[in-house]
């Protein structure tokens, strides 16, 4: 049973008077005991040091610990970079004391219709320029033509970038 429950909830998190992101969703449940706040349809946007949103997460699900300052991303999650980079897997965490996401679950970075990666494991930060992928990775590079090159590297970490 949750402490409290709060309808149109929006919270920020910042560190030295700088936002670092900033967390809106319809529904938020806060269980004392477990130090957790808990949202539903969450959406989550991350600024850069000079206040700039790099992208915006949406999830069913997020769960925030009080204590640590970690978030949790659960079910449908989808990062949205102003860059124009998509990520897209069941869950991840944010790490407050790194200011980076991971996961372990599966997970497909594409850019428009260019470029596509997918596989298992990943960490990086949120405006999705650097994207570790550490296992079973493979890599579909596109032109206006279609398909150009596909790339697979098993057990390996793969690094997007621009």
């Amino acid at each position: 049973m949750a402490d409290q429950e709060f309808t149109d909830f929006v919270t920020i998190e910042s560190d030295s008077g700088m936002v670092q992101w900033r967390l809106e969703a319809p529904v938020a449940r806060v269980y004392n005991i477990r130090n957790l706040l808990v949202t539903d349809q969450p959406v989550i946007s991350f600024y850069d040091g000079k206040g700039i949103v790099t992208s915006v997460l949406t999830a069913e699900k997020a769960e925030y610990n009080q204590i640590s300052h970690n978030l949790t991303a659960l079910g449908n999650v989808v990062v949205t970079s102003t860059e124009g980079y998509v990520l897209e897997t069941e869950s991840l965490i944010w790490l407050d004391d790194v200011g980076q996401i991971h996961g372990e679950d599966f997970v497909k970075v594409t850019r428009g219709r260019d470029l596509t990666l997918t596989g298992f494991g990943f960490q990086g930060y949120p405006e999705l320029r650097n994207i570790d992928i550490k296992r079973s990775v493979k890599a579909y590079l596109r032109d206006e033509e279609g398909l150009v090159g596909e790339q697979l590297e098993n057990e390996t970490a793969k690094e997007a970038k621009e």
